[in-house]
């Protein structure tokens, strides 16, 4: 096993060098208790036993066994924390929503407690995930009912109103500008981001700190949270959902088809053939207003601990920053709703990020999941993770088997991952999945607190920051 990551930082050598044994008792009792008084649920003697199973600590350094206890039970009450925060203190975290912004505010906190200096970006997003196909489908069904008006004038009207509704389906699935999102409400959101430097080889006064590295990582997690729509409540709806974008598309095209030939030839049969696939987009229509009427989740792995897991390796770099490498941080609003925020910040940003890494942290705590490398994405088009990178992470997995990670690939799915290529980066993506792709709490009033599996929190943790290192010792 490689060495732990205390073991590699200055003011942990230091505090390893000076501490006596019995102080560091002292000290680790202290922090405990301290722990239990603010959160009496969560402190137990079972952090001792993980800390020695998983970091192989030998009994016999005293001091080493106190402080990989002591460190192990803070790290693991560090990210328990942050997620109690979000979810509880802060709550569900609708996008454009005023609980996103406080979530914002408690992450640009965070990262000036540990020394960092955050910046904020504001910028217009949709409400609503869903609205745009709603819109869609809503269009599509108006289109059959002008169909059934006197032609040729009613079959050219309908033909024109569906092809519209179609193409500017296509661009929403690309995340791309589109009549949809034009025509739906749009509110502010932001992002918050900050930058951790390198040990950097120049001190020219005319580079900023991140210029004078050999590259920069740009991390995202979003803040905000999903709401819990019927299609997602069991693994047969989640099939259900899968199938509306393929039928729903499939559908439109038929009815434009039947349109165009409904200009040249009127038949009433056309008119009823265009009943069936209007029964598709009615179902449609209502799933996806229903899915707006329902109420947001806590998330707790989606995102929370993405966020968490962010925050903590935010505090590991500026302890002990990459050689090679800048890494800079953002927390992101408005994925839920197609990822706004971090499509924001890499338009914004694109001429400083030209050559630039994007590493994605989404879900990373769930319980029943293992720690997961998202080979790639699909929605509509396919979004693989850059093949270098995939590479220096299937070597982090084979070396680092305590950490019983996988890799998957995603379809049906979107994330920040998709946004990343979008913009031509070099993007990977980490999650935690079961080891079949899915995920038992997602998008359900189930992502609480109570099913994050710290274990799992641990892992994904310290393969993202093998990751990390990886990535850094890549340069040459």
């Amino acid at each position: 096993m490689s060495a732990p990551f205390w073991d590699q930082t200055p003011g942990v050598v230091l505090v390893r060098k000076t501490m006596r044994a019995s102080d560091a008792e002292r000290w680790l009792s202290k922090q405990k208790e301290e722990k239990r008084r603010s959160h009496p649920d969560s402190v137990g003697d079972g952090y001792k036993d993980q800390a020695l199973t998983f970091l192989d600590v030998r009994p016999t350094d005293a001091l080493r066994l106190l402080y990989a206890k002591a460190w192990f039970i803070m790290q693991h009450m560090t990210s328990l924390d942050y997620i109690r925060d979000l979810t509880e203190v802060i709550g569900p975290r609708g996008s454009t929503s005023e609980e996103e912004a406080k979530a914002a505010d408690y992450a640009a906190d965070q990262l000036k407690q540990i020394g960092l200096a955050p910046q904020r970006q504001t910028f217009l997003s949709a409400t609503s995930a869903y609205a745009p196909y709603a819109l869609f489908a809503g269009l599509a069904l108006l289109s059959i009912v002008l169909f059934w008006q006197p032609q040729p004038v009613g079959a050219a009207g309908a033909a024109v109103l569906t092809g519209t509704a179609l193409v500017s389906l296509i661009l929403e699935l690309l995340f791309r500008s589109n009549l949809l999102r034009w025509c739906l409400p749009v509110d502010e959101s932001q992002n918050v981001f900050a930058t951790v430097p390198c040990v950097a080889h120049s001190t020219s006064a005319d580079e900023s700190p991140a210029q004078r590295c050999a590259q920069t990582v740009v991390i995202t997690a979003h803040l905000d949270t999903h709401r819990t729509p019927l299609v997602f409540h069991s693994p047969a709806w989640l099939k259900v959902f899968r199938l509306l974008m393929p039928l729903g598309i499939g559908s439109a095209v038929l009815l434009l088809v039947l349109f165009v030939i409904g200009v040249f030839v009127s038949d009433a049969i056309l008119r009823q053939i265009a009943l069936l696939p209007g029964a598709v987009l009615l179902a449609v229509f209502v799933l996806m207003v229903q899915a707006d009427q329902t109420p947001y989740t806590k998330g707790a792995d989606d995102n929370a601990s993405g966020v968490a897991t962010v925050l903590l390796l935010a505090e590991r770099l500026v302890q002990a920053p990459l050689q090679h490498t800048a890494v800079t941080v953002v927390f992101t609003g408005c994925e839920e709703v197609a990822c706004y925020g971090a499509d924001a910040y890499l338009q914004e940003h694109g001429p400083e990020l030209r050559n630039a890494i994007h590493l994605v942290i989404d879900q990373v705590g769930g319980a029943g999941t293992v720690p997961c490398v998202v080979r790639g994405e699909r929605f509509l088009a396919p979004a693989p993770s850059d093949p270098g990178l995939l590479a220096i992470a299937d070597r982090v997995v084979a070396e680092h088997p305590e950490l019983d990670a996988t890799t998957l690939n995603l379809s049906t799915a979107y994330g920040e991952l998709s946004i990343g290529v979008k913009h031509d980066l070099r993007t990977i993506a980490l999650g935690s999945l079961r080891k079949d792709g899915t995920s038992p709490h997602w998008h359900k009033a189930s992502d609480t607190l109570e099913n994050v599996d710290v274990a799992v929190l641990e892992r994904s943790l310290e393969l993202a920051w093998q990751l990390l290192r990886g990535i850094d010792a890549s340069v040459v």
